[in-house]
């Protein structure tokens, strides 16, 4: 968090320096260049003033003499022509031959009466040069042209020593900009570490973890502080439902030992001889006992795989795949006897991060309740699937299946449907929504699309390795 804040710094830095200083630049190299044509320009006009009357009596000597003057003051390079384009002056071969200028296109406006300007590069010097051409007239009449020429190097060498200035005062705001972000990050951040070691104490199942932050920007301050209070209240709240439902089961197994017990000697009583209607109503009263210690049982059970999942806060990864297979298997023989058929559709490759044990029990309530409401001669459809990085485990009946409010309170604990088979404790789908919680997954109820029943998925988290 620290580089992105200092690079957002960084970043905001350099988008305001770019849009300041590559105009600065670019409006730089462009007057430059304008200030140079001006400058050739007014030379241009000049010096066509002052050899006017000598190229009109063709008198290249002094033409030459003012030409040569002017070059040997600057750098520029200075040709005179006559009407018919010949050169009077080449200040850059003074001893040639006069040459033909008159296919050049600036001397093709020049000797037109209309003045030329412009950079290009010379293929001959090999360099880029400003120039101006501008007629030479007499009464009306064009009597010749004068061409100055000046190499753009001294220009050019300006703007790169200016884009130079420019970058290094950028390169000193940037680090400037790091410098600064760099403190305002660490002085943001560190409350955010703090709350980040809180959270992880609190994720791996220490729940005493607390975020201690005692300097930083003041929403921070005031969200370590809201913090520890929601870590100090899940810690009570945890500890008290923990403590309860552990009770609770103990509570309840001394009793259930005593009522086996009884029944244990209602049935030697049993086989002491007595007439016919004791017999039915011992009979009678044994079987009622040994229904109400089933069913005493399996909410005691369920009581107990409720605060596993609820404990339970060590993540592993799991083969989905191969647990499936094996719990499929498991209930095989229930389902056959009941003339239910279990239909398995399974990834090759299929793994999760779930909860130590917690698979293999929510697939065992999931396959119970199945079986539990599915018709004879029906089928079971049980699929796992791995989808855009979330492993998928459906288990579908052709039961009665719920409504939409029923399935919204599936989860509830004890809470059963309407006309469900009794012996049952409610807690089923509770646990699977528990230890799907548990393992950073989630559960859902929905209705098939082609048949009656139910389908409860779980979603889970992909398992890197």
């Amino acid at each position: 968090m620290t580089r992105r804040l200092i690079l957002s710094y960084v970043l905001l830095a350099a988008f305001v320096l770019l849009v300041l200083e590559l105009p600065l630049g670019l409006t730089f190299a462009g007057r430059a260049q304008d200030n140079l044509l001006a400058q050739v320009e007014r030379d241009s006009r000049v010096l066509a003033g002052l050899v006017e009357e000598r190229v009109e009596n063709q008198d290249a000597v002094a033409v030459a003499a003012i030409s040569e003057s002017y070059a040997n003051q600057t750098s520029g390079r200075v040709v005179v022509t006559n009407a018919d384009g010949i050169s009077l002056v080449d200040t850059a071969s003074p001893n040639s031959n006069p040459r033909n200028f008159s296919t050049r296109p600036e001397f093709i406006s020049a000797l037109q009466g209309t003045q030329s300007l412009g950079i290009r590069q010379s293929t001959t010097l090999d360099e880029e040069l400003a120039y101006v051409a501008v007629p030479i007239s007499s009464d009306g009449k064009i009597t010749g042209a004068v061409r100055i020429s000046f190499p753009t190097e001294e220009v050019r060498e300006e703007v790169r020593e200016n884009w130079l200035r420019l970058g290094l005062l950028s390169a000193l705001v940037l680090a400037a900009a790091a410098s600064l972000g760099w403190l305002v990050a660490r002085w943001a951040v560190k409350p955010v570490a703090a709350l980040e070691q809180g959270a992880g104490l609190l994720a791996a199942g220490d729940l005493s973890g607390r975020a201690e932050v005692d300097q930083g920007p003041p929403e921070l301050q005031h969200l370590a502080e809201t913090f520890n209070q929601m870590a100090a209240h899940l810690e009570i709240l945890v500890g008290s439902q923990q403590a309860f439902v552990a009770d609770a089961s103990h509570q309840l197994r001394t009793p259930l030992t005593a009522m086996r017990l009884r029944i244990e000697s209602l049935e030697d009583a049993l086989e002491v001889p007595v007439d016919e209607k004791d017999r039915a109503r011992l009979r009678a009263d044994a079987e009622a006992i040994s229904s109400e210690v089933e069913r005493l049982t399996h909410l005691v059970d369920g009581l107990l795989a409720l605060a596993r999942s609820e404990s339970s806060l060590s993540l592993e990864s799991v083969d989905v795949a191969s647990v499936t297979i094996q719990a499929v298997d498991r209930w095989l023989p229930l389902a056959e006897e009941s003339r239910v058929q279990i239909v398995l559709d399974c990834a090759s490759a299929a793994k999760a991060r779930v909860v130590r044990g917690g698979l293999e029990q929510m697939l065992d309530n999931l396959l119970d309740n199945a079986i539990g409401v599915a018709p004879p001669d029906t089928s079971i459809y049980v699929s796992v699937a791995n989808a855009s990085g979330q492993i998928e485990i459906s288990v579908q009946d052709e039961g009665p299946g719920l409504t939409v409010q029923e399935q919204s309170r599936a989860t509830s604990r004890f809470w059963r449907a309407p006309g469900a088979q009794p012996g049952g404790s409610g807690l089923g789908l509770s646990i699977v929504a528990e230890l799907a919680a548990a393992s950073g997954g989630s559960l859902k109820l929905s209705d098939p699309t082609d048949h009656q029943g139910l389908v409860v998925t779980i979603g889970l988290i992909a398992a890197t390795s």
